[in-house]
């Protein structure tokens, strides 16, 4: 792990590990080898740290946020898993469940006071290079935050297809509710005007956000390289994944999921789609001629690399797995150089 991604500003933290709230899966299948014990000690070390002792559950096989509920008794939630193991003894087939500490504190956009969550997108090549799209968007929900009300699924879900039912949906942000990063960047700066004043450039986004989120990535991806890599005997793969972060009040960032097959923003669509193919695909399988001159030729598809990279519309290095590997030899010849001690 570089370095650089675990000091400074990409922690914001006391554990440089700790990259999501306490989260516990539960299998109904596996009945009392489920993880209880250690959710209810979670749950009683949260009940004397916390304002609020809130927990998420969320079904592993949900999409669009189908089936997420938040609750506040321990009793509650084992009940709930209970009923699961229930079924699943009966035969039935059964999603497994994710229960997580519900971030109580959240960053909440200064209009309408509503909470939202970070999209951004990975794409790991085939040498497992890990780039972060400089892009990306903010989904914001559509009724303001009401902690004491955790029933209200438009108040503390933040996703696309449960905020397009509220009637307020669209009136806030954007036609549909998305927040993009410049304007992101404007919200933190008028909120935190002394981290903006201490920023080099006055983002806090590039400066304290992006730096966590950064980190994040790297490290899952780290974590999971051994069974996410491929030998590139046969194909040189790669993947784009979707990352889902909250910012809490004191602009720490939490992992909320990953997704395999993410959606995009659609006014990022397009330029996403390009720096993906620039980026994935160019290095083994350069476009022919025909191809180039649908685009205005080479000259004209080199420019438009070369401007993207002054902007947002591009994948940036956030991992060099040649450089890190180098590293890791490094080290490892001067550890052998160290005389054994006595």
């Amino acid at each position: 792990m570089p370095a650089a991604l675990t000091s400074g500003a990409a922690v914001r933290g006391e554990d440089k590990w700790e990259l999501a709230p306490a989260s516990f899966v539960f299998h109904p299948s596996k009945g009392e080898a489920n993880p209880y014990a250690a959710l209810r000690a979670a749950y009683e070390s949260s009940a004397s740290t916390t304002r609020s002792n809130l927990w998420i559950l969320k079904p592993s096989e949900g999409a669009k946020g189908e089936g997420i509920f938040i609750l506040d008794s321990l009793g509650a939630i084992e009940e709930h898993l209970n009923k699961q193991e229930a079924r699943s003894v009966e035969g039935e087939a059964v999603s497994s469940w994710v229960v997580q500490r519900y971030i109580d504190n959240p960053l909440l956009l200064r209009v309408g006071q509503r909470k939202f969550d970070m999209r951004c997108w990975v794409l790991v090549d085939a040498a497992f290079n890990v780039f972060l799209y400089r892009h990306g968007v903010l989904r914001c929900a559509s009724a303001t935050y009401d902690p004491s009300n955790v029933g209200d699924r438009f108040s503390h879900l933040t996703n696309h297809c449960i905020a397009t039912e509220h009637p307020d949906y669209g009136t806030h942000d954007s036609p549909t509710n998305e927040l993009f990063y410049d304007a992101f960047d404007q919200e933190l700066a008028e909120g935190y005007p002394e981290q903006a004043a201490a920023a080099a450039d006055g983002s806090v986004l590039e400066s304290i956000v992006l730096p966590q989120i950064k980190r994040q990535v790297v490290q899952t991806m780290l974590a999971a390289r051994e069974r996410l890599e491929g030998d590139g005997e046969y194909y040189r793969q790669f993947h784009m994944y979707g990352y889902d972060f909250l910012v809490d009040a004191d602009l720490r960032v939490w992992l909320c999921e990953i997704n395999a097959s993410p959606a995009v923003a659609d006014e990022l669509l397009p330029g996403l789609v390009d720096s993906l193919i620039r980026t994935a695909v160019d290095p083994f399988c350069p476009p022919n001629d025909e191809l180039i001159s649908l685009d205005g030729g080479k000259e004209a598809y080199d420019a438009k690399a070369k401007e993207a990279q002054k902007g947002r519309e591009r994948f940036e290095l956030i991992f060099d797995a040649a450089a890190a590997k180098a590293t890791d030899v490094a080290e490892g010849i001067e550890a052998a150089a160290e005389p054994e001690q006595a």
